[in-house]
């Protein structure tokens, strides 16, 4: 039994007293203090220790307000005085005494029946780590094994420092190969031979470990499936397969039916492939407003989807284009009517990653550096569904 199965904002004192009632020990990702930090510069040190530590290692979670004895917990002392004051206190010990800076660390009080409060802080685990304590002219390293914190001797610095490139190549091995598999019409249903468009939501986590989630299970008690890339609202069908759960649109004879899918892998990373338009089957053209919006709210979906299964952040998000040597980009010209771009030329658009580090994030705004990237393709200065201020406009002639 843990808290890591509980979202940070659901925890209450429910959840800590019952880690009290099973005598759940401390362990590399839980650990329990019975004061708050103090304000001395070995108080705030060992703070910056106790954080670093975790999120150097796998994260977890830090409860402040519990004593205990050998690791076990033994009773909830609250802290007393103004709550706010203290989470702030913390936040900026952190930021300031951490480098690299941790994203998404969590600090917030947690309000007792029979007053005071406890403070619960929850480490992610760092993509960035190794992170360093730089308070007051410190410069050390830290990790976790079980319930001990040390300092890493040079091989195991070594290993920490090239553990997040190993993670990101297998990221990029994956992008790469599922794109050529795409190109080559190697997909879990029927697509036509002209251009498609590629989303894919990442989790770093999905990388990390060599265990898959049981999600079809996770699926059958949830509310959240990621949804096809489809613009035209066909009926969707879902099934299961070897990579996971796959939920696509029917095609029929309709000359605006286009195939589109949504594969959710058991690793967490969810791919969205869809036709782009065409009339004859072999040559495709994009248009601009729509489908920036097309994409746009299903980057949306996807992240609410990992979210929702706590897939973890953070997060990459790729678009693609792939048999795209036949793809044009059609835009509306002053006076009316379209205008089209020539042909792209190359089968295979694989624009820059986009970095997710929030659930919150706008995702309109993130995003339009990719767009602006595909439109230079096209011989654009810029993606011009944006207006002045970054914002999709409203009214465009599609």
């Amino acid at each position: 039994m843990s808290l890591q199965s509980v979202p940070f904002s659901k925890i209450s004192e429910a959840e800590v007293q019952r880690l009290l009632d099973y005598g759940v020990g401390e362990s590399v990702r839980l650990d329990y203090k019975r004061q708050n930090y103090g304000t001395s510069e070995s108080d705030r040190k060992e703070f910056l220790k106790d954080v670093s530590s975790m999120a150097n290692t796998l994260g977890g979670d830090l409860i402040i307000g519990v004593s205990e004895t050998d690791g076990l917990p033994q009773s909830i002392s609250p802290l007393v005085g103004d709550s706010d004051k203290e989470v702030q206190r913390l936040e900026q010990i952190a930021i300031t005494g951490l480098e690299p800076r941790i994203r998404n660390l969590e600090i917030r009080p947690i309000p007792l029946a029979a007053g005071g409060y406890l403070i619960l802080v929850r480490v992610p685990r760092s993509y960035l780590a190794p992170h360093r304590v730089i308070l007051v002219n410190s410069a050390r390293f830290y990790a976790r094994a079980g319930t001990t914190t040390y300092e890493p001797n040079v091989d195991q610095l070594r290993q920490m420092f090239t553990a997040t490139p190993l993670i990101a190549d297998k990221i990029k091995a994956f992008h790469t190969d599922r794109l050529i598999r795409i190109t080559a019409n190697e997909t879990p249903v029927a697509m036509n031979a002209a251009g498609k468009f590629v989303i894919h939501v990442v989790p770093i986590p999905a990388f990390t470990g060599s265990s898959m989630m049981d999600l079809i299970a996770r699926l059958s008690v949830g509310t959240h499936v990621p949804v096809p890339p489809d613009e035209v609202g066909q009926l969707t069908r879902q099934s299961v397969n070897l990579d996971g759960y796959l939920n696509y649109t029917r095609n029929s004879s309709s000359r605006d039916a286009r195939t589109a899918y949504a594969q959710f892998f058991r690793n967490g990373v969810i791919e969205g492939v869809a036709d782009l338009r065409t009339d004859d089957g072999t040559s495709s053209r994009l248009v601009g407003a729509p489908f920036v919006r097309l994409v746009v709210d299903n980057v949306k979906q996807y992240l609410a989807t990992a979210d929702h299964y706590d897939m973890g952040l953070p997060a990459y998000v790729f678009l693609s284009l792939c048999n795209a040597s036949n793809t044009v980009y059609r835009y509306p010209i002053p006076g009316g009517g379209f205008q089209e771009s020539d042909p792209f030329g190359r089968e295979i658009i694989a624009l820059p990653e986009i970095y997710i580090d929030s659930f919150d994030v706008d995702v309109a705004t993130a995003m339009r550096p990719a767009f602006n990237v595909l439109w230079n393709a096209f011989g654009h200065y810029h993606c011009d569904v944006y207006d002045a201020d970054g914002k999709i406009r409203e009214a465009v002639n599609d």
